[in-house]
């Protein structure tokens, strides 16, 4: 078996045999790996407290023909500052589960490496409402969800903006309403966000429209990959 290094971030894990654990990496080269990290679930074992969801990793691995094998971790970031924080350490979960259902097995994305790898750093360094629903929206828009904004998404009116469909991917006229209702400041945060101002819409303080851009986030991924996603939580769903 051959041995290659990359860096990764740890998106998940599950058990295997007795005292092992998968573990799925999205590496920067390599896209997404899923490796079997021997004797982790033992209480002797090193490795494993380097191999929590969101850890940045310098990583060893060894080919295998389904699943690779660990050889080497060496931690990089643990993100710590995220974790003790319940409610960053939500959105970062999050933001890895949703990173793990819409990337394909070893198919390299170095793209989505580079934009999680950021979220997660920026989610570390400073709390800020709309950190997870901006991230959501980017990646929807790499994925080639980038909602209509700017006209009726059904008609084509140019007129005032009343509701936004995630099914079909965009704001409605009030002839067309579908969905659910959108306020025209929370249009302008989505725009913000999709159009290369993300700063400023991360110093936005919560608000009302905050709050709506987040839902709206929330609902467009979880139509885009067909499930729900977990670490969102009963909570979110009702604010």
């Amino acid at each position: 078996m051959s041995v290659y290094r990359d860096k990764a971030v740890v998106l998940g894990s599950y058990k295997f045999g007795e005292a092992d654990r998968v573990v799925v990496l999205l590496t920067e080269n390599h896209g997404k790996i899923r490796a079997v990290a021997k004797g982790v679930r033992k209480t002797k074992s090193s490795i494993g407290a380097r191999l929590e969801p969101m850890s940045h990793v310098d990583i060893s691995l060894r080919s295998g023909r389904e699943l690779d094998t660990v050889d080497q971790v060496k931690l990089i970031y643990a993100h710590q500052r995220l974790r003790d924080d319940f409610d960053r350490l939500r959105q970062g979960l999050s933001m890895v589960e949703a990173m793990n259902k819409i990337t394909p097995d070893r198919e390299p994305v170095q793209h989505l490496y580079e934009l999680l790898s950021r979220a997660l750093h920026a989610l570390d360094e400073r709390p800020a409402p709309l950190m997870l629903a901006a991230f959501f929206w980017r990646l929807l828009s790499i994925e080639g969800y980038t909602p209509q904004l700017d006209v009726c998404v059904a008609c084509g009116e140019e007129g005032e903006l009343v509701s936004f469909d995630v099914v079909e991917g965009g704001a409605h006229c009030g002839s067309c309403r579908t969905g659910v209702p959108i306020s025209a400041p929370s249009l302008a945060i989505i725009r913000l966000i999709l159009g290369g101002r993300m700063n400023e819409a991360l110093a936005m303080p919560e608000s009302m429209a905050v709050n709506e851009v987040n839902h709206l986030a929330m609902e467009a991924m979880e139509a885009h990959l067909e499930r729900r996603l977990r670490s969102l939580g009963v909570f979110d769903r009702h604010l």
